[in-house]
């Protein structure tokens, strides 16, 4: 990201390399895919943030500005780098603390997708994402993070398969039950999804998908826990 780039610019690039995924994939123009992308759910919330009053801001601040609220809001046992297993289930009000490891190494997208699922899960669960855009920045965080609920992990990292921290994950449990994990990817096929499951993922879910959909996937990934 740009330093001086603005939130508009921002979701247009977001818009854009979503849409060159799907014309890649299906062949289309790469206008249709861009248009085709702009009426899912999230192609529109995107549109709303892009035409909303805070387009002309910059970027970075934007989203240091989400991040500082959502610290703000976040229950005290969050505020640490460390989480107590012990306060992972605490609630605030009725909705019930989750903390998710996202793995994925476009910032744009991961930034949208953890606000929009923050959104659209906020009527059952405080949820709050630890971060990471690649294999290395993964393994850091979960050696800082005590307690996560589950991981969703994107594929195709600058240092390597996302799979392989999918079988790590699996094979960790030894006792306990594993770190359920779900597998994002922008290139859904038959194979990818053999594959994720072979490796240990409870799902499979495309980016293309809309916002409901990945946050009811989700839902059942950390509803049912690590059961």
């Amino acid at each position: 990201m740009r330093a001086e780039q603005t939130v508009s610019e921002m979701v247009v690039q977001v818009l854009a390399r979503q849409a060159e995924v799907l014309s890649e994939r299906t062949g289309q123009p790469f206008e249709d895919a861009f248009a085709e992308v702009l009426k899912t759910p999230a192609g529109r919330k995107l549109g709303e943030l892009a035409d909303g009053p805070y387009r002309h801001e910059r970027a970075a601040e934007w989203q240091a500005g989400l991040i500082a609220d959502r610290e703000s809001h976040r229950p005290a046992a969050f505020l640490h780098r460390r989480v107590s297993t012990g306060d992972r289930h605490r609630t605030e009000g009725r909705r019930i603390a989750k903390r998710i490891l996202l793995v994925e190494d476009n910032e744009d997208f991961r930034e949208a997708f953890a606000r929009m699922l923050e959104l659209e899960l906020a009527s059952e669960f405080d949820v709050a994402f630890a971060q990471a855009d690649s294999l290395a920045a993964a393994h850091s965080r979960l050696q800082e993070e005590d307690g996560l609920d589950a991981a969703l992990i994107d594929i195709g990292l600058p240092d390597g398969d996302g799979l392989d921290l999918v079988r790590e994950l699996d094979e960790d449990g030894g006792s306990t039950s594993p770190l359920p994990t779900l597998v994002i990817t922008a290139n859904l096929t038959h194979s990818v999804a053999a594959r994720a499951i072979e490796a240990g993922a409870r799902g499979v879910l495309s980016k293309m998908v809309s916002v409901k959909e990945t946050a009811k996937t989700v839902q059942q990934l950390i509803g049912a826990g690590r059961g």
